[in-house]
């Protein structure tokens, strides 16, 4: 039997589904309570019992959105080393573009949280923990500066994702090269490279 409470989860998630759908085919600014209620089935009034408002509404599913990219990404990210953990990295946004989903819903609510500041508040701290993982993940592996580094790198990242939606041509482009050094990865690579060369080198001398 389905508690009331498992029929609250229920009716919340196909709304959130529904309001996530509008956004990326109309934009935020042109949904309305009675577009959410008609695309999840389900009476206008609902919209507003669990939700403030249609706002309220938009900016806990679009968070929902983002936190279920971020998460997915972190979690390529943290489980490998180096250039490895790049590679997933540009692997997991190779899917992001002007014909998903995601990537729009997520590019509308960018722009709304330019106006709405429970958006912003609630978007500053999403990226602020992206920050801090992603700083910790480079200070492991033996980066330099990880807290200015983190910054610059998902700067990049956010800025190589619009570019693939406004020019789709860009996706053949393989950036893990310049990635790999603005996250100075490679150059901890190659100095380990050289770092290697040189013990190698003393054995072969002491041999």
């Amino acid at each position: 039997m389905v508690t009331s409470s498992e029929q609250g989860r229920e009716t919340r998630g196909r709304l959130m589904a529904a309001a996530v759908e509008l956004i990326v085919e109309h934009g935020w600014g042109a949904v309305t309570t009675r577009m959410v209620a008609e695309r999840a089935g389900l009476r206008p009034g609902l919209v507003h019992y669990h939700f403030r408002s249609v706002t309220d509404l938009l900016i806990d599913a679009s968070m929902q959105v983002a936190r279920t990219e971020f998460e997915t990404v972190m979690a390529g990210i943290t489980a490998m080393a180096g250039p490895e953990a790049m590679a997933q990295m540009l692997r997991a946004i190779a899917a992001y573009g002007s014909t998903d989903p995601a990537t729009v819903a997520v590019s509308e609510m960018l722009l709304a949280a330019t106006r709405l500041e429970r958006l912003k508040v609630e978007l500053r701290g999403l990226v602020a923990e992206a920050r801090t993982r992603l700083a910790d993940w480079l200070r492991d592996q033996g980066v330099a500066d990880p807290e200015a580094t983190a910054v610059f790198t998902l700067a990049a990242i956010d800025g190589l994702i619009l570019h693939r939606m406004i020019d789709p041509t860009l996706g053949a482009v393989d950036v893990s090269g310049p990635l790999l050094r603005a996250a100075g990865i490679a150059e901890r690579v190659a100095n380990e490279g050289v770092s290697d060369d040189r013990a190698a080198e003393s054995e072969r001398a002491r041999s």
